[in-house]
């Protein structure tokens, strides 16, 4: 309640008024969350028309879309080619405007502005994305010393030096 202790405070409210202000709607629940939902989150509280259907619809359609954003580059390059880190490096590029493009989208739902959404989306994806990449890497470095023979069992089934995929 700080946050919105602060807020009715920049907005010319005494620290004894803000204190009242937030004592009272704290005896509301759905007030008080409404309250902080939007100053100390910046989001909009729900409302009856939300539908979990069309909610559940536009995240699924989103995840494709932005799924899709990394890998394009791969699609329209030789494979052969000697440009593999031009491409991932367009790919990163491509990644982290797609996730300010989501971010953007994100503040029409919010009461936070487009540029601070836009960013804080990119921001989140990048780190979540450099996360899963460290991870890989370390998981190769780990399981480098076993060998191709793990790599094979892995997707198949060892049957003396070779490997049958059932």
């Amino acid at each position: 309640s700080s946050g919105i202790n602060a807020e009715y405070g920049g907005r010319g409210m005494t620290q004894e008024d803000a204190e009242l202000v937030i004592g009272l709607t704290a005896k509301y629940k759905d007030v008080f969350c409404n309250e902080m939902m939007v100053h100390e989150l910046g989001l909009q509280p729900p409302s009856d028309e939300d539908s979990p259907l069309k909610n559940g619809l536009m995240t699924f359609v989103a995840f494709i879309v932005c799924g899709i954003i990394p890998i394009t580059v791969y699609l329209f390059v030789d494979m052969n080619s000697s440009s593999g880190d031009t491409n991932f490096y367009i790919s990163i590029a491509l990644t982290a405007i797609a996730l300010f493009g989501l971010g953007v989208l994100k503040s029409m739902a919010t009461y936070m502005s487009w540029y601070r959404s836009g960013l804080n989306i990119m921001v989140l994806g990048c780190i979540a994305a450099g996360a899963a990449y460290g991870i890989s890497a370390l998981a190769e470095w780990a399981f480098k010393p076993l060998g191709e023979d793990f790599c094979n069992h892995v997707n198949g089934t060892m049957i003396g030096n070779s490997t049958v995929d059932i």
